[in-house]
């Protein structure tokens, strides 16, 4: 039951009518995981934390760079130095104070992504190495865990869904699993950030409350400099 204070504030979300007050309820009781508070994760986390999700994971082990401030929507230049799942810890406390926020310090590893992605509803791949993404895609396999997956890199980013056990895995997308960074020149476009992002945090939002289109079976390109929106389909191989 949504109290006085929380309709006042959810009441835009409220109000449209396959979201309504039930929906904003499963979106409190419901936990996401987001790997990775870089750029696509810092967004997305800013946009989920406003939408009302009930607790929030984070998992990063980085430190605020100079680099990072043009297209990491939580970190100011203050922040510099300091570890990013802090610094956001702070911020989201200070922003909505009916969500919880768990966080990670460390790198998602083999011998503990078990057990921190077991916890969890939905996990959002905002990372930028496939060590990683292929890691996420076993352990969320195995546990039946739903996943949102990402990149960004120049002027192109992609998105996907994966259901386990029903849809395309991120793997299905190689026919030989590669090896190298992904994001190895390190350019990227910060609007492109953001609107990928969201996109993610879009794709959770539907997930949670059983509405609209997912992008399972399908993977999102998006160039917003050429005004280009493409949708691939994808088997599992």
């Amino acid at each position: 039951m949504l109290d006085k204070q929380q309709l006042e504030i959810y009441q835009r979300t409220i109000g449209l009518k396959d979201i309504g007050e039930q929906g904003q309820e499963k979106l409190l009781n419901s936990k996401v995981l987001i790997v990775g508070a870089g750029g696509l994760g810092s967004s997305a986390i800013l946009c989920l934390s406003s939408l009302g999700i009930g607790e929030l994971g984070i998992i990063d082990f980085d430190i605020v760079s100079p680099s990072n401030l043009p297209r990491q929507i939580l970190y100011g230049y203050q922040d510099l130095g300091k570890l990013k799942v802090n610094v956001i810890k702070r911020l989201l406390k200070k922003r909505n104070p009916f969500i919880k926020v768990k966080t990670y310090s460390t790198r998602l590893e083999s011998g503990n992504a078990t057990k921190i992605i077991k916890k969890y509803d939905v996990v959002l791949d905002c990372t930028d190495n496939f060590e990683t993404k292929f890691l996420i895609d076993d352990v969320c396999q195995k546990l039946n865990k739903v996943y949102i997956t990402a990149g960004v890199m120049d002027y192109q980013g992609q998105v996907m869904t994966v259901i386990p056990r029903k849809t395309a895995s991120f793997k299905s997308l190689f026919d030989e699993l590669p090896k190298s960074d992904p994001n190895e020149d390190k350019s990227i476009y910060p609007p492109l950030v953001h609107i990928v992002s969201n996109i993610v945090a879009n794709e959770v939002v539907k997930y949670l409350l059983g509405i609209g289109d997912l992008l399972t079976d399908k993977l999102l390109v998006v160039n917003p400099v050429k005004n280009h929106y493409q949708i691939i389909e994808v088997k599992e191989k």
